[in-house]
């Protein structure tokens, strides 16, 4: 009984198929998908060429607007990922750490102004003033005789710049 159903289905499928090569559906030449350059190959502007396409009484052809991003191009392409990977690989001094990796161990005063001296984890120093980049996106924007005050700024994923204020503050002697 089920081998007598399955032939019946084999058979259908197989005059189905039969009809549609013989009446043409599956020709050759209607299967290949029609290539369209942007902008209609003559013109580039594309309300042109979709009025000239329905006064001839022709299929419009696939115009794409370009105002809007394209989505299926990546966020992220590869020459980008490659920039950030090797802009980070290559930050030097202060700019390898975060305000929270480093301890501020003395501020100076000096002609130009106040000065401060940071340590790393290692025990290296470095000298920080007023301008001083530390990490990816921070910045030394004051020193006062007992702190220094960093900004980071980042874009958020609206896009809209925030920013935060950071303190390193100078611990007093025989304070941990």
């Amino acid at each position: 009984m089920m081998n007598n159903l399955y032939s019946k289905n084999i058979f259908l499928a197989l005059a189905l198929i039969t009809s549609l090569c013989c009446v043409g559906a599956w020709d050759a030449v209607s299967a290949q998908p029609e290539t369209v350059t942007p902008g209609g190959g003559a013109s580039a502007n594309p309300d042109q060429v979709l009025e000239t396409s329905l006064a001839s009484g022709q299929k419009p052809p696939f115009v794409y607007n370009r105002e809007r991003p394209d989505p299926f191009f990546p966020f992220l392409t590869q020459e980008i990922m490659k920039a950030e990977a090797k802009a980070k690989a290559e930050l030097t001094g202060t700019r390898q750490f975060e305000p929270a990796q480093l301890t501020l161990v003395a501020i100076v005063s000096s002609k130009r102004g106040l000065l401060a001296m940071a340590q790393d984890s290692s025990g290296v120093g470095y000298v920080l003033r007023k301008g001083t980049k530390i990490g990816e996106t921070g910045e030394v924007i004051q020193i006062t005789q007992d702190k220094v005050i960093i900004e980071q700024s980042r874009k958020n994923m609206t896009g809209e710049n925030t920013s935060r204020k950071i303190e390193m503050i100078l611990s007093k002697e025989g304070e941990k």
